[in-house]
């Protein structure tokens, strides 16, 4: 069997490092311009109503202006790891600035999209400028390009495991090395990532995140037998209309073709949900965190309002050039929906929302694994299981990537 050599070893525990520490000083800065925009300058004029409208219209105008002036960025998650598959990098050259200003902007103006889509580009294109200049053979170098994406995804969502479980997911993808080498330097990538990422977070004091190892007491019922089905029924249906409204919405606004009249649009529609509800602005990471402290202070109303607007305002900003990841608001809007249909229910029902949430991601991220991988850090433990076989019962395809991922043995 062919051997990775200890000089390999030691590049991708470097780039590990590397990778954790580029997501965390984007994602640093995103944090501290957010705040300033959001928090620091408000409070000087004692937090107008309307500052939402004014936020989202100087947004929608940068937005509007980078996309003249750089068009298609940031580059969708799809759009990035299509290039990867295709050639084995994600180029630098002249795109690296952009796809940087782009979502730094977008992010900070309050845009309700993920940042995993900009870093997955940010960290693709900085892992192959540094990997063209190492000593390397053509597959090594892809490799490890490949490796880098996945320890990125790792510290996004706070989940080691979510580098192999893309590598499951794709199950077209040709392997270069071993499994067992790749099995090993996945799990030495995204540790080496994560332990760079939650250290420069901590030192930057970025807020908590809701990804967690969570062992609760669950409080099993046989309600969550009889309607363990229903569940997923229910979560494939909100799925359904979280990825139709993107469908739709881009369809209704395809006749506007100016750039600049579609992201101030794309303004004044954060500006005017802001104004409905700040949970329903940004990605919805730490959002989620408030909305689970407090969520019986809310009325239904106002949760309903927040589970239904939130895939719509999703839907508007990636249709109109304020570009993103949908993981993050995936997860929040269908967390948020989850507890709305299991409210009328006495007693826990954690178990419930997991498996609304668990049919709900898998369908909208297309990646069963990897979005099991990344509700291990969501839910307790003792849910996975049902959170792998929710992923199973969702999309049949899964356990085909098991079964060709183990012919490469």
């Amino acid at each position: 069997m062919k051997k990775i050599t200890f000089a390999f070893g030691i590049y991708t525990l470097m780039l590990g490092l590397l990778v954790g520490a580029i997501a965390a000083l984007f994602i640093g800065l995103v944090h501290f311009s957010t705040e300033f925009l959001w928090t620091f300058i408000p409070e000087q004029f004692n937090s107008p109503w309307f500052y939402p409208l004014c936020m989202g219209l100087i947004g929608g105008l940068f937005v509007g202006l980078l996309q003249l002036k750089f068009t298609g960025y940031p580059r969708s998650m799809h759009e990035n790891m299509a290039e990867l598959k295709r050639t084995g990098r994600i180029e630098y050259k002249d795109r690296l600035f952009k796809t940087i200003v782009s979502a730094w902007i977008i992010l900070s103006f309050g845009a309700s999209v993920g940042p995993e889509a900009a870093l997955i580009g940010i960290v693709g294109s900085t892992s192959t400028w540094i990997i063209d200049h190492l000593k390397l053979s053509l597959k090594h170098k892809e490799e490890l390009i490949s490796l880098s994406i996945g320890a990125i995804i790792s510290s996004i969502f706070l989940s080691p495991f979510s580098g192999l479980a893309e590598e499951i997911d794709d199950s077209t993808e040709a392997k270069k090395i071993p499994k067992q080498s790749k099995l090993l330097l996945s799990i030495l990538i995204s540790f080496s990532a994560l332990a760079s990422f939650l250290w420069l977070k901590s030192f930057m004091k970025i807020p908590e995140s809701i990804f967690s190892i969570r062992l609760p007491d669950a409080g099993w019922s046989w309600w969550f037998v009889v309607l363990f089905i229903p569940m997923i029924i229910l979560g494939w249906l909100f799925s359904i209309y979280f990825d139709q409204l993107q469908v739709y919405i881009a369809k209704a606004l395809s006749f506007i073709k100016n750039k600049m009249v579609l992201a101030l649009l794309g303004g004044l529609s954060i500006g005017i949900f802001g104004i409905i509800s700040y949970y329903l602005l940004f990605s919805g990471e730490h959002q989620l965190i408030e909305v689970t402290k407090s969520v019986q202070e809310f009325s239904i109303t106002a949760l309903l309002i927040i589970a239904l607007l939130k895939p719509l305002l999703v839907a508007i900003c990636l249709a109109t050039g304020w570009k993103g990841g949908a993981i993050f608001p995936a997860i929040f809007s269908s967390s948020v929906m989850g507890y709305l249909v299991t409210v009328w229910l006495e007693g826990p029902t954690g178990f419930l929302i997991t498996i609304f949430v668990a049919a709900s991601c898998t369908k909208i991220v297309g990646k069963p694994v990897l979005t099991a991988s990344i509700l291990l850090f969501v839910f307790p433990l003792q849910f996975f299981p049902f959170i792998l076989l929710t992923a199973f019962i969702v999309n049949k395809n899964w356990w085909a990537s098991f079964k060709q991922l183990s012919q490469h043995n």
